[in-house]
């Protein structure tokens, strides 16, 4: 994921080159060679813009579906040792049946956040003119920020449900956006958990390379301010982290929705589960800890 994504900068690194040197050169009285940028070129930025947002969420889009369909296989197989590459198996169902419903739900984010950059340069504009508009402008784009999560959550819902049913994405979408909400306290109870977890983990990697940057910059000869070398290992720190855990992140919704169905298709009496003990241990004593729902029926943890 991160060598595509870094593959797409450049082209657009080189894109945008091309456009901004595009046109006729104008030489003033003085010498100087200057490429005025026509009207059809500054479109062509935008569209070069759109289509780097778009290119982004898609590789992030084919990642998260490449987990869900990897975790959802090996959840709904009874035999662990008849697995044969899940991961292999999940890239050749994306290839060949679902690219479509990945590139439509990245496109949906692309152009969520194309238009909360637009909005934010007229909210710039505007400011310029008017001080009174500061506070819509500002609810404005809290209100764009939250739909905007909205999006992301339900389509990495949607690529669950697609790796585990093969719908499109309208209808995983809309099966996802069922599933969670009949199963709202029990998502709410597992998520907090693990959403904490995985900042704690990023954030004792991070603490832990200040601290051996430290140890390591601090006899160094020549090193007159030592916090910018940490600043910087601790950043770049970060977001391996994030890479890394992003991935148990996904691991982790899919279980829960893989969980959430599982719960709807069996009554563990007459069709079994597919899940294993402790993990219906865990997801029912973590919405037990928060104080909420009740066992489904057939089931027990004791």
């Amino acid at each position: 994921t991160f060598i595509s994504i870094t593959v797409i900068c450049c082209f657009l690194l080189v894109g945008f080159v091309f456009l901004q040197t595009s046109g006729k050169p104008l030489v003033d009285s003085e010498g100087m060679v200057t490429f005025p940028v026509e009207t059809f070129f500054q479109v062509m930025r935008w569209l070069l813009f759109f289509g780097f947002l778009w290119l982004s969420q898609f590789v992030l889009a084919c990642q998260n579906f490449i987990v869900a369909g990897a975790v959802s296989v090996w959840y709904f197989t009874r035999d662990k040792s008849k697995l044969r590459n899940p991961i292999c198996k999940s890239f050749r169902i994306l290839v060949c049946f679902h690219l479509g419903s990945v590139a439509f739900g990245s496109l949906i984010i692309a152009i969520m956040k194309l238009i909360r950059i637009l909005f934010r340069l007229l909210e710039k504009y505007l400011n310029n003119q008017n001080q009174r508009c500061e506070i819509f402008w500002k609810i404005f784009q809290c209100c764009l920020a939250c739909f905007e999560n909205f999006l992301k959550f339900l389509s990495k819902n949607a690529y669950i449900m697609i790796a585990i049913y093969g719908d499109s994405f309208c209808a995983s979408a809309r099966r996802a956006f069922g599933s969670l909400t009949s199963n709202a306290m029990r998502v709410a109870a597992v998520d907090s958990i693990g959403d904490f977890i995985l900042f704690v983990g990023k954030v004792g990697v991070t603490v832990a390379i200040a601290f051996i940057a430290l140890e390591i910059l601090k006899n160094v000869d020549g090193l007159h301010y030592i916090w910018v070398p940490v600043a910087l290992s601790c950043l770049f720190a970060f977001l391996c982290c994030h890479c890394f855990l992003s991935v148990y992140e996904m691991a982790i919704d899919t279980l829960l929705l893989c969980f959430c169905e599982d719960c709807q298709m069996n009554d563990g009496i007459t069709r079994p589960y597919f899940m294993s003990r402790s993990l219906m241990v865990f997801v029912e004593r973590s919405r037990k800890s928060a104080k909420i729902g009740h066992l489904p029926k057939g089931k027990s943890i004791d």
